[in-house]
């Protein structure tokens, strides 16, 4: 998959910069934009065509627009391979509307994960993204209200998609330092 994409990435950039040389970025820089767009459509792609064939399109939908939107809003820390990235968000994005939570637990959880979110978040946005860090604190109550408004929804679906997220919020250890 990884190469598919890659060689459909390449192609298309390569194609926009003959089209327009002068207006254009370098295909290399072209090929990674796409490559990144390309990857998760292709994903979301397959995340719902899992989510259609077991019967919980709907469910899959709102977990992965919540786990979207989360991880635009707080960040979070990235795999260092796109292939497992790819398959870990597929199983567990496919698992989250089987996960069976009991309604008294879905508060605590949900809390607990806006605690967490009120702590770590947004994290790992220096060298992914063009955010200026006086707009962090906006981001944190916007990812606190939002992991929050599953108060409202009360969906064991969001709270294991909250879950997940807020594990990827968590400062990774790596030789006794944070990494």
């Amino acid at each position: 998959m990884v190469g598919v994409i890659h060689k459909l990435s390449y192609g298309i950039a390569n194609y926009i910069k003959k089209s327009e040389p002068e207006a254009t970025a370098s295909v290399a820089v072209m090929q990674y934009s796409l490559y990144i767009i390309l990857h998760s459509l292709f994903t979301a792609a397959i995340i719902f065509i899992i989510g259609a064939a077991t019967g919980r399109f709907f469910e899959t939908f709102i977990g992965l627009a919540f786990f979207v939107v989360l991880r635009l809003i707080a960040g979070g820390y990235h795999l260092h391979s796109s292939t497992l990235c790819t398959i870990l968000s597929i199983a567990l994005i496919n698992a989250a509307p089987f996960v069976s939570m009991p309604d008294r637990w879905i508060p605590v959880v949900t809390i607990v994960c806006a605690i967490f979110v009120l702590i770590y978040a947004p994290r790992n946005f220096k060298g992914y993204a063009r955010i200026p860090e006086r707009y962090y604190p906006y981001m944190k109550i916007v990812a606190f209200a939002v992991v929050c408004s599953n108060l409202f929804w009360h969906s064991a679906t969001i709270g294991f998609v909250s879950v997940l997220h807020t594990a990827m919020l968590v400062p990774q250890q790596k030789g006794g330092e944070n990494e």
